[in-house]
């Protein structure tokens, strides 16, 4: 679908050069297309103001006669013609060096073809961004691609503005003339801008200050402001400028996005989708570690063996009165076990009993044995089954005397001894 093209051109001396030797075209095909053609001369003594109305007018001139099956051939065809009908223009004025740049927009329906030749650009803007602009055949350029210069230090460098392409110009330029040609169009949308300029305009105005301009502004004034605010801040060039608005005839506005999330409405009409189920992911609890169960034993009672416990079937629980009756069944076991361990006289030995002579298995020497010294009567208070036991007579040392036996008792001597 055709859109509608709003377009408008101007091109102004400058504050400080004495005749323009820019030109421009906006022509209309047979065909209904429209050919934007912007050029900067070069050469002094109105050799470049020759120079680029030559150019330009020859370019019309191959594009309307081209047949629009193949567009870009067209335009390379085009900048072929113009270089040659340059270099024929300086030879007859005698001005070998007179050349121009240029730069062409051949719009069929929504499709932009694209070709140029020097410093002379071509930007595209959609929704306030840059999404496109030409490649200026200049030395700095060609510095800054191999990493030899900066952006910024190329814009103060003295070969700023010295061409390595150009319609006509000296001979060493003619050596390397290639035009530059896109194969694929741009696509234009309801809204895209196309701004054709010479460097007149962009040697004072930064790229990202262009659409800041021009924005909100109805196409003819669009350029008005462009150019006078290349003048304001210098006019040192001829400034030349090709305004293209697709679908309208306003700049349109920069979409300014809320600093808040927006919301997502739904169409009206557009039937409701029921969200996908989200399975929440399962999370286990770790295991908790049963509590560990207190044995009480009786003092001097050993431990009793553990009972077996009956395994619980998978997924029932021991009950809690059996749990219960069990450990009160044992306490009462402990209890009852340590009771008649207290409750049992211990033997009491017999009077009159030698000492036992144990020999050492090894030696054949004679190790003396605990001698039990019989207690005194049953009517002296002393524990039952607990003896008094004294240190073997003879076993003394030679500072100390035997004490004499107690009353009624036996005094026992090792047998055997030497």
């Amino acid at each position: 679908m055709s859109l509608p093209l709003y377009i408008h051109g101007s091109s102004d001396v400058g504050r400080q050069r004495a005749q323009n030797e820019d030109s421009f075209r906006v022509a209309a095909q047979p065909d209904g297309s429209r050919l934007l053609v912007v050029c900067d001369g070069m050469g002094g003594h109105e050799a470049g103001e020759v120079a680029s109305q030559v150019a330009s007018d020859r370019i019309v001139e191959v594009i309307a006669a081209s047949s629009p099956d193949n567009p870009p051939r067209a335009l390379y065809q085009a900048f072929v013609e113009a270089n040659q009908a340059v270099l024929d223009a300086a030879l007859t004025r005698g001005a070998p060096g007179m050349g121009t740049t240029g730069v062409i927009a051949w719009v069929t329906s929504s499709r932009c073809y694209v070709g140029w030749v020097g410093d002379s650009r071509l930007y595209q803007f959609r929704a306030g961004g840059l999404i496109d602009r030409t490649r200026d055949h200049t030395r700095v350029a060609q510095m800054i691609a191999h990493g030899i210069l900066t952006a910024e230090e190329a814009r103060n460098h003295p070969d700023a503005h010295v061409l390595v392409q150009a319609l006509g110009g000296s001979p060493g330029v003619q050596k390397s003339f290639k035009p530059e040609v896109w194969t694929e169009p741009l696509e234009l949308r309801s809204g895209d801008v196309i701004l054709l300029c010479s460097d007149g305009l962009y040697d004072f105005i930064e790229d990202h200050e262009l659409y800041p301009l021009i924005e909100g502004r109805d196409y003819q004034d669009a350029v008005t402001r462009l150019i006078q605010t290349a003048n304001e801040r210098g006019g040192a060039d001829n400034i030349t400028v090709i305004l293209l608005v697709a679908g309208q005839p306003e700049v349109p506005r920069t979409a300014k996005e809320p600093q808040e999330a927006r919301r997502e409405t739904i169409p009206d009409g557009m039937p409701l989708l029921a969200p996908a189920p989200v399975s929440e992911p399962v999370v286990q609890a770790p295991p908790v570690p049963e509590p560990r169960r207190r044995e009480f034993v009786a003092p001097g009672v050993p431990a009793t063996p553990a009972v077996a416990m009956p395994e619980a079937s998978p997924g029932r629980r021991v009950p809690l009165w059996w749990l219960l009756a069990t450990g009160i069944l044992m306490m009462g076991v402990g209890i009852a076990l340590g009771l008649g361990a207290a409750n049992t006289p211990a033997p009491e030995p017999a009077r009159g009993t030698s000492s036992q002579v144990e020999t050492d298995a090894g030696t054949g020497a004679l190790a003396p044995a605990a001698v039990q010294v019989p207690g005194p009567p049953a009517s002296s208070e002393q524990d039952a089954g607990v003896a008094q036991s004294g240190p073997p007579e003879g076993m003394g040392t030679p500072h100390t005397t035997p004490a004499p036996a107690p009353p009624g008792g036996s005094r026992v001597t090792e047998s055997g001894g030497k």
